[in-house]
């Protein structure tokens, strides 16, 4: 039976790490906000504040989990991110609401067992510590920073600047000058 150890007091940050050997066996849960500051990697992406408003928060729960075997970790994210839009460069909002999941494996043989699951290795996130960690407050970065869109844009976003067209309605081409040049160069 797993016992859940349940941190969901407000005052309490996300942890950064865990240690897998307390918490493998017992479970682990947390819920809670989480400002989006606080993510490093992730913010670098953002807008973080806009006239007269508040830095964003993610509402957040996190759950640990050992499953037949198989060690899960769960996130529950509700909230909405604010990107800088890649045409109009005005901001624009992403909804990261979801759930998230990930298998935690001690070895690669075990990835049989989770099937088409995202998993990640423990060796490879401790590569230099005996004490197995798990960093994750960096997992679910990496998660949010994975659902971003690659170049976000507003859905009926114009392009600021209108394509000049020539006599023959085909747009300017820097080029088509050195193609007519280069017949006459011979």
């Amino acid at each position: 039976m797993t016992q859940s150890i349940n941190q969901s007091n407000s005052s309490q940050e996300l942890p950064a790490n865990i240690l897998l050997e307390k918490w493998a066996d017992i479970g682990f849960s947390w819920s809670g906000e989480v400002a989006v500051e606080s993510f490093e990697r992730l913010s670098k992406n953002l807008i973080l504040q806009e006239q007269n408003q508040q830095v964003k928060n993610l509402n957040l729960k996190v759950n640990l989990q050992k499953i037949d075997g198989t060690l899960w970790l769960n996130y529950e994210v509700a909230g909405k991110l604010i990107t800088p839009c890649q045409r109009c460069l005005e901001p624009t909002t992403v909804d990261v609401t979801g759930d998230y999941r990930l298998a935690i494996l001690f070895n690669e043989s075990q990835a049989d067992q989770v099937q088409d699951a995202e998993y990640v290795l423990v060796d490879e996130l401790n590569s230099s510590d005996s004490r197995k960690m798990l960093p994750i407050k960096d997992l679910l970065e990496d998660e949010l920073l994975l659902v971003l869109p690659l170049s976000p844009r507003h859905d009926d976003c114009e392009m600021p600047i209108e394509m000049v067209e020539d006599e023959e309605g085909a747009a300017d081409n820097p080029f088509a000058a050195l193609a007519a040049l280069k017949g006459q160069l011979n």
